[in-house]
């Protein structure tokens, strides 16, 4: 799916007549969903829009090293606020929303809703769906968007900093597939207009709680392997959250800074109990004759082909490992 021109000056038209304008990402947010947000809304408030932002979820730790700034009110009442319209970033489904979309279905369902993402498995059921499954990540578009509407010299260093972190960890640091010669066309302009890319590699590659580490080193000790280490995994209960002070979001950067980087791997993968108990699997792949996308359809959500998950509401860890072990092996 390519973003059609038609589309963009539908949005351009939407931007400037509008007023009260409603921003949201997806709950659990990463730093492409909160990154795309945070240029966004900053770009808004520059043009004197009433822009408010909201999710279930709290801002994570990690990206505040960007600002202070607290731009997600996870309190907001959208009946109050009552926006003219909707904006939503990394957003491939409703279903993301949560409480947000069950809590307000009468805004959302009378609002015109406008979705700027880049995932291929977005059906595109927004009024006005701004979506390229070539983009490296949502923060390589939003930026596209902002220059398509000449609001390029409205971009500081700190949303200049917010939309490079991203094409860096979604390329895993243009290593990736997706890492097209836009990407690093648009990470050079970020550079130009000062993005910290140093603050991004400090903060997300060189600074690591000891509550993580100590995770980390859990999960790593008994790690899995078959098939001549072909296949690379671990399971992950909460006990192990429990025991070391951490929580199931310290766990994302293990596999592609450690279990990525395993010789002879093709995927790698971790499942984990979340916070509500539901079951979180994680993969990543580095073969591109395994397309993890079909893979996880058969098992719940699905996302990147090579950096997917799926989530079950329900189920036993372990019973939950032994099938993904099987359905894995008939690969190899």
């Amino acid at each position: 799916m390519k973003l059609e021109k038609n589309d963009l000056d539908k949005f351009k038209e939407l931007l400037d007549k509008g007023d009260k304008i409603l921003l949201l990402n997806h709950r659990r947010m990463d730093w492409d969903a909160y990154g795309s947000l945070y240029a966004f809304y900053k770009l808004l408030e520059k043009l004197g829009k009433n822009v408010k932002a909201t999710n279930d979820d709290p801002i994570p730790e990690v990206y505040r090293f960007l600002t202070d700034e607290r731009i997600i009110d996870n309190d907001l009442d959208l009946n109050e606020f009552n926006p003219d319209f909707i904006i939503s970033f990394d957003v491939a489904g409703i279903e993301q929303f949560w409480d947000k979309y069950i809590n307000y279905q009468n805004i959302f369902l009378n609002k015109i809703s406008v979705c700027i993402d880049h995932h291929p498995s977005n059906p595109g059921i927004w009024n006005i769906n701004l979506i390229d499954s070539e983009a490296s990540s949502t923060c390589e578009l939003t930026y596209r968007i902002i220059k398509y509407f000449d609001y390029k010299y409205l971009v500081d260093a700190n949303m200049a900093t917010s939309l490079l972190m991203w094409i860096i960890t979604d390329t895993n640091s243009f290593f990736n597939t997706n890492s097209s010669i836009e990407s690093f066309e648009t990470s050079g302009e970020l550079i130009e207009l000062w993005a910290r890319h140093q603050d991004i590699i400090i903060n997300l590659f060189k600074k690591k709680a000891f509550s993580k580490i100590k995770l980390w080193w859990k999960v790593l000790e008994w790690l899995k392997s078959i098939k001549e280490n072909k296949i690379v995994w671990n399971i992950v209960p909460k006990s192990f959250f429990i025991e070391t002070w951490s929580s199931d979001k310290d766990i994302t950067w293990l596999l592609d800074e450690f279990l990525s980087t395993v010789e002879w791997s093709k995927v790698v993968f971790l499942i984990y109990e979340l916070e509500n108990w539901s079951i979180k699997a994680t993969f990543r792949s580095k073969a591109d004759w395994i397309d993890l996308s079909l893979f996880c359809s058969s098992l719940g959500w699905w996302w990147h082909k090579q950096a997917r998950w799926f989530i079950r509401e329900s189920g036993n860890i372990y019973e939950i490992e032994q099938e993904v072990i099987n359905k894995l092996s008939e690969y190899f």
